[in-house]
């Protein structure tokens, strides 16, 4: 079982699971040594795991290093793009445990199709749509809204742009938040999504124009 606790979204995470059978737990392999064998195999291990690439951290998952290195990497994009898509903080909270449990659970299937990165994130998206089917919920919550306007320092400006991002379709609406909002590639996006390349690029294009045409129109009156 893996418990994973985010005091907040900046924080790195504790991460406590019952290690496999037959391997000993952390505390296990260092009690016999008390701190002074503990401070030593921190010394020795931290650098190692900071210095390995995604790919070597998501081969190892099963060793809590490894784990912990991977989750203080990636859980800050994790937690933003969760709480992009869904509508509370509680809500976010459960996805992020919820996406690196299933990483954890899962790593051995990671065939390298996509990078570590866009697997991960693709796990947090798809359980974000779960939740907001199950609770009936619109795919882009408004806090995305909100916080692309609050960058505008003119009221009417500000008013306008977040019109026109909540008009835009589902569909726009994702696009735009993945390509735009968190940096991702088309291509990362539409794998995301699990709709083709072309796909996304046209709907992260039409979502710009339909954008742009908006505020063009705004700064004309």
């Amino acid at each position: 079982m893996v418990t994973i606790t985010f005091a907040d979204a900046a924080a790195a995470p504790a991460v406590v699971w019952s290690p496999r059978v037959g391997r000993p737990c952390l505390a296990s392999r260092i009690a016999a040594g008390g701190a002074h064998t503990l401070r030593s195999h921190l010394r020795s291990l931290r650098p190692a795991v900071e210095r390995m690439s995604d790919l070597e951290l998501l081969g190892q998952l099963d060793d809590d290093a490894c784990l912990r290195e991977f989750i203080a990497r990636h859980s800050t994009s994790v937690r933003c793009l969760a709480s992009t898509m869904v509508r509370s903080s509680h809500d976010a909270d459960e996805v992020v445990q919820d996406t690196f449990i299933a990483a954890h659970r899962s790593f051995e299937q990671f065939r390298g199709d996509s990078s570590p990165r866009t697997w991960l994130h693709t796990i947090c998206y798809r359980r974000c749509l779960t939740l907001l089917r199950k609770k009936h919920l619109q795919v882009v919550s408004d806090e995305v809204v909100v916080g692309l306007a609050a960058s505008f320092t003119d009221e009417a400006l500000r008013m306008t742009l977040e019109r026109a991002i909540d008009a835009l379709s589902d569909d726009l609406k994702v696009a735009f938040t993945l390509v735009d909002v968190l940096g991702f590639s088309r291509e990362e996006a539409a794998q995301m999504a699990g709709v083709p390349g072309n796909t996304m690029r046209a709907r992260a294009a039409r979502a710009r124009i339909v954008l742009a045409s908006t505020l063009t129109e705004g700064d004309e009156s």
